[in-house]
């Protein structure tokens, strides 16, 4: 009877155990379609000395849409169109690019580590991120100012900080 009530206590604490652990290593699922939500407005960042980036993320139904520009010591250098919508397969953002200097469109892959850190690679990396060798990644400090990182193997090769227009 001493054996079956030690071994019911030790499969009972190890029952209980099991759920502890588990509960404490499920996540809890980000909302990306939300998260996305956090660009909205304008976002202007120097890139390099006399180089800016201004970001006007609009609201496109449940996406977004971007219209970018950089300038050069005030004059446009290039600007570009994107669109970021939601794919569930992955729950990953994809985001489809467009420069007005070129008909080719670039695809990227996005999404929220945290409900602060934006992360962006190439889309044929959507389903394996970590093996991309270019990423970039958004820091949101609130309320009106970001972090853009990019790296490259690894590496960091630019930081820059954007803040947002107040409207």
């Amino acid at each position: 009877m001493k054996t079956f009530c030690t071994t019911t206590m030790i499969v009972a604490f190890l029952l209980l155990g099991a759920n502890v652990a588990q509960a404490q290593t499920t996540q809890t699922k980000l909302d990306q379609i939300e998260l996305m939500k956090q660009f909205l407005g304008i976002w202007k960042g120097e890139l390099t000395k006399d180089t800016v980036m201004i970001m006007n993320f609009t609201s496109y139904g449940k996406a977004l849409e971007d219209n970018l520009k950089i300038f050069t010591k005030g004059k446009i250098l290039s600007s570009a169109k994107e669109i970021y919508g939601y794919n569930p397969k992955y729950d990953k953002i994809v985001v489809a690019a467009i420069g007005d200097d070129s008909p080719q469109i670039a695809i990227y892959a996005a999404w929220f580590s945290s409900k602060d850190t934006g992360n962006l690679v190439g889309y044929q990396y959507l389903a394996n991120p970590e093996k991309s060798n270019f990423k970039v990644q958004w820091i949101l400090i609130p309320p009106d100012s970001a972090k853009r990182i990019v790296y490259q193997n690894s590496k960091v090769i630019s930081v820059s900080t954007y803040i947002r227009e107040k409207q």
